[in-house]
This record gives structure tokens, C-alpha cells and sequence, in this order.
């Protein structure tokens, strides 16, 4: 392995790590650690520009979910649910990069 992707794969294990950032979560079943945010989302929103592709899905969001690429379910994509505790969560935005996914997510008003 490459010394970048020695460094990559050390800074994700930080990252997720339940004594740094992450915590034990149930997604779709399965216990991982993840990394929950909902103040981030208000920055990246923020940082969207009204003709940006992801503007609208974002401006729905409530949550961020970071992830182990490896440890999530099969990829979902926008309108999906995606459970998380036993909370179902719509999908808005899936990303990954460099092993690490980013899930924004919302809470659908009704069921």
C-alpha cells in the first residue's frame, strides 16, 4: 500500500472511531459506528449555490450520515429509506470518497 494510502486509511479509522467521533448506530439492521451531524448540514447548504444539482436535495436535509463505505447496506438512492435506530430516513444524496460515505438525509413529514 502506498504511503497516501496508508495515511487515508489511518485518518478513516480516526474518523469512525467511537473513542474520537463515531458512535454505535443501527443502519438498515446492522450496527456500525457512524458519524451523526445536523449542524454540518446548515454550512453545506450554505455553500450550495441556487443552480448547484444537489441545491434542492440538500435544502430538504436534516441529518449527515459518515460511514465505512464497506459497513453500509447496498447503496440506496434519492428517495430511498434508509432506517437508522428504526427511524426511517428518506435519502437525499449519497457520496463516496476515499472509503468514507456521506449520507444527507431527511425525515419524511408523514408516513
Amino acid at each position: 500500500m502506498s504511503a497516501f494510502k496508508d495515511l487515508v486509511e489511518a485518518d478513516r479509522e480516526i474518523f469512525i472511531n467511537i473513542d474520537e467521533f463515531g458512535e454505535a448506530h443501527d443502519i438498515d439492521g446492522t450496527v456500525i459506528n457512524v458519524v451523526l451531524e445536523d449542524e454540518q448540514i446548515e454550512e453545506l447548504k450554505s455553500k450550495q449555490t441556487q443552480s448547484s444539482p444537489t441545491a434542492v436535495l440538500l435544502s430538504q436535509s436534516d441529518l449527515i450520515l459518515f460511514a465505512k463505505t464497506e459497513e453500509l447496506p447496498e447503496r440506496k438512492t434519492r428517495g430511498e429509506i434508509l432506517y437508522i435506530d428504526d427511524v426511517g430516513y428518506t435519502v437525499d444524496t449519497w457520496l463516496d470518497e476515499m472509503g468514507i460515505t456521506r449520507i444527507t438525509l431527511h425525515e419524511p413529514e408523514s408516513w
